[in-house]
């Protein structure tokens, strides 16, 4: 089994964001976004049989938490609605989910009108069923 090294690119840059936003700090989340942002690009360019949601879901979530954490409440929230389209999200997508508005819950966004909202909506979408994982797929 060839294992990560064998995914499509696009899975392959959305796997480098959310691991340069696991790694932490200011230039791994600048590198991050750039990562996520290709992985966007790669799935919304490639061939529909290689799109797969759940990971642009995970990407649009990743950008999210890295603009958050630059500090830039609206461009996370712009990034937010692109996964709040989704009719259903998997169980890990919804564990994120929760985790971001978690951390909109805590300093310095807590007081924040546009962090307020986020975390409502968020909630509004998380109380639905989430899809069981597909366990093809490690996200």
């Amino acid at each position: 089994m060839p294992g990560v090294f064998s995914f499509p690119e696009a899975k392959q840059w959305a796997y480098a964001g959310t691991t340069l936003l696991a790694v932490g700090g200011d230039e791994q989340t600048r590198h991050a976004i750039g990562a996520s942002h290709r992985a966007v690009e790669l799935y919304h360019a490639g061939a529909e049989g290689d799109r797969s949601p759940g990971d642009l879901q995970a990407a649009h979530l990743d950008l999210a938490t890295a603009y958050l954490a630059s500090g830039q409440v609206e461009r996370a929230g712009a990034k937010l609605s692109e996964v709040f389209t989704a009719e259903v999200f998997t169980a890990s997508i919804t564990i994120r989910l929760r985790n971001l508005a978690a951390l909109l819950g805590s300093e310095p966004y807590r007081g924040a009108q546009s962090a307020v909202d986020l975390r409502a909506h968020i909630h509004e979408v998380t109380v639905r069923p989430a899809l069981a994982s597909n366990p093809t797929e490690p996200r």
